[in-house]
């Protein structure tokens, strides 16, 4: 028996039903915010007390992971979230924009991550990954970059736990936000509503309080937010406020 990923109070909890595989309806349970810092923006000198600095405020830590290969740059990997995951409770939201996924992906989820996203561009075969990090214990996210179009996916949604829009060109920080991505969003929101699916939203780039409403009007629920966070005064007060303009723009305010 595939055991189910662990789940966190509002989301889909165990024993209710199987998220992220055929036929699973739970419209009723209403979705809150996610507010999930990305760790890409804090100071990697010392990254075990930026993510202490977000404790008690962030849903999820948002780990991005870069290898060079399928874009750019080249950020951090398994033994760095091995390690930081020691250092504090909040769920991590691993976002892998790497080459060869099939491979990399399962440590993260055997590592003790929540959330295990990886990018369609890079996968040949997004159910079988799906049903793989599930069997180690995560969550599992399929990620849209920019120029990809959403639709041969949208039928890919009840095998998923997440499905993640970048609202930029996936490599980067710090990139303005493209609201044009939107429409990918309002197009899985349609989706998800019409086959009764429960599935998290995601956006990524160039979240801050100046767009998150109109991402979360959209249809997102989860949202990235990296300099929004670790540029602000404090932290955790950033994360609140982007939380409150959500939820309100959601209707659960």
């Amino acid at each position: 028996m595939v055991p189910m990923a662990r789940a966190l109070p509002g989301e889909i909890q165990p024993g209710k039903c199987a998220p992220g595989r055929p036929g699973h309806t739970l419209s009723a349970v209403e979705l809150s915010p996610i507010i999930a810092p990305s760790i890409l923006a804090s100071d990697f000198s010392r990254l075990g007390e930026e993510v202490r600095a977000i404790e008690g405020a962030a849903d999820w830590v948002h780990v991005d992971v870069m290898d060079n290969h399928f874009v750019p740059n080249l950020t951090l990997g398994l033994p760095v979230v091995q390690s930081l995951r020691k250092a504090t409770a909040i769920p991590f939201d691993v976002h892998l924009m790497i080459t060869d996924p099939q491979r990399w992906a399962p440590a993260y989820a055997e590592a003790g991550a929540y959330n295990v996203t990886f990018h369609a561009e890079a996968c040949d075969d997004p159910v079988a990954l799906a049903k793989t990090l599930r069997a180690a214990g995560s969550k599992a996210g399929l990620a849209i970059d920019r120029d990809t179009p959403v639709e041969p996916y949208l039928e890919l949604l009840p095998y998923l736990d997440t499905i993640l829009i970048m609202t930029i060109k996936a490599g980067f920080g710090g990139q303005a936000f493209m609201p044009e991505m939107l429409d990918k969003v309002r197009d899985v929101r349609r989706r998800a509503k019409v086959n009764n699916l429960e599935i998290r939203i995601e956006v990524d780039g160039g979240i801050a309080a100046d767009t998150i409403e109109q991402a979360a009007e959209a249809g997102a629920d989860a949202f990235v937010a990296g300099t929004a966070v670790y540029g602000a005064a404090d932290p955790a007060e950033a994360i609140r406020k982007l939380r409150g303009l959500a939820a309100r723009a959601m209707g659960v305010a």
